[in-house]
């Protein structure tokens, strides 16, 4: 990947939740600028938020991250599942 090609990509994540791999470890937070040496980004500290500076030269990959809600034990979050019409589950009677 070349520099420009890293600035380009770097560019559309800005002000998205992203995690950025380097070879210091994994940084996940806001990224809020992207400069020619560094970006700069935003991460959740566990009283309140921090602003971090990387320096591009050790980044090994940045993505987006989607911000996913609780989940449940299938996978699925709270109205994600769709009932279908004759696939209701009825305890109140039942056939032998």
């Amino acid at each position: 990947m070349t520099e420009l090609n890293f600035h380009h990509i770097a560019h559309e994540l800005l002000k998205k939740e992203v995690e950025v791999v380097t070879l210091q470890g994994n940084f996940v937070g806001r990224l809020l600028d992207v400069g020619r040496d560094v970006i700069v980004l935003e991460s959740r500290g566990r009283v309140r938020p921090r602003v971090l500076a990387i320096r591009i030269e050790t980044i090994v990959a940045i993505f987006r991250v989607e911000n996913i809600g609780p989940r449940g034990p299938f996978g699925f979050g709270p109205g994600e599942v769709e009932h279908s019409p004759g696939h209701e589950e009825s305890s109140s009677s039942s056939s032998h």
